[in-house]
C-alpha cells in the first residue's frame, strides 16, 4: 500500500451517475447530475445536494423529485446538467432535447430514456455545518421493460448504467458479474 493523500479520493469511489429531476416554479423541468446518493437502511433515498442548488430549492417547494439512472445514451445530457447551473440557466433541460413526462405518483418529471427511475417524496432535510442531505421516501420505481430479467426484476446488466469515477474523472460502465451476494462468504460459515 502507498499513501497518496486524501485528495486522491476526489468525490469518492465510483458511484452510479444519476439525474435528479424536479419542476421549476413555472412548470418547466430542471435536472441535475448527481452521484452522491444512496439507499438508507430504512429504504429511503439519501441525496447530498447543496442548499444553493436549484434542484434543492425545487425539492423544498414541491416536496418531490425523481432519480433517473443514466445510461450511455443519456451520458452527454447528464454531464451537461452537472456542468451548467439551473439557477443561472433555467432552460438547460430543454437545450438537451430530452423529453420528460409527469410521474404517476409524485409531483416531479420522469426523464424519458432512463432505464430505471425512482419516484420520491421529500421526507426530511438534514442540515449540518458541512453538508445537507435530502431524504426521500421511495414511492415507486419505474423500469423500462428491456431492463427486467425473466422474473420481472430489474437487472443491472441490462440497464447500460454508467458510473462516475472520480479517481480518473471519467464515466465507466458496469463490469461483469463476478459473484453472488450473500453467497460468496458461505464457505466461512462452517
Amino acid at each position: 500500500m502507498k499513501y497518496v493523500g486524501r485528495k486522491a479520493l476526489g468525490y469518492g469511489y465510483p458511484m452510479p451517475t444519476l439525474m435528479v429531476a424536479t419542476y421549476n416554479d413555472d412548470g418547466t423541468v430542471n435536472a441535475m447530475n448527481l452521484h452522491e446518493a444512496t439507499r438508507t437502511v430504512e429504504g429511503d433515498m439519501a441525496l447530498c445536494i447543496g442548499e444553493g442548488k436549484k434542484t434543492y430549492a425545487n425539492i423544498v417547494k414541491r416536496r418531490a423529485f425523481t432519480i433517473a439512472l443514466v445510461n450511455r445514451k443519456l451520458m452527454g445530457a447528464a454531464d451537461f446538467f452537472g456542468t451548467v447551473s439551473g439557477c443561472r440557466h433555467p432552460g438547460k433541460f430543454e437545450k438537451t432535447g430530452l423529453k420528460a413526462v409527469g410521474s404517476g405518483h409524485v409531483d416531479a418529471p420522469i426523464i424519458e430514456g432512463s432505464p430505471l427511475v425512482i419516484e420520491c417524496e421529500l421526507k426530511e432535510l438534514v442540515r449540518t455545518d458541512h453538508f445537507s442531505t435530502v431524504i426521500g421516501a421511495i414511492v415507486d420505481v419505474a423500469v423500462d421493460e428491456s431492463a427486467l430479467d425473466e422474473a420481472g426484476r430489474p437487472d443491472a446488466s441490462r440497464t447500460d448504467m454508467i458510473f462516475y469515477d472520480s479517481f480518473s474523472n471519467s464515466y465507466v460502465s458496469l463490469g461483469e458479474k463476478v459473484g453472488r451476494a450473500w453467497g460468496e462468504g458461505r464457505r466461512f460459515m462452517v
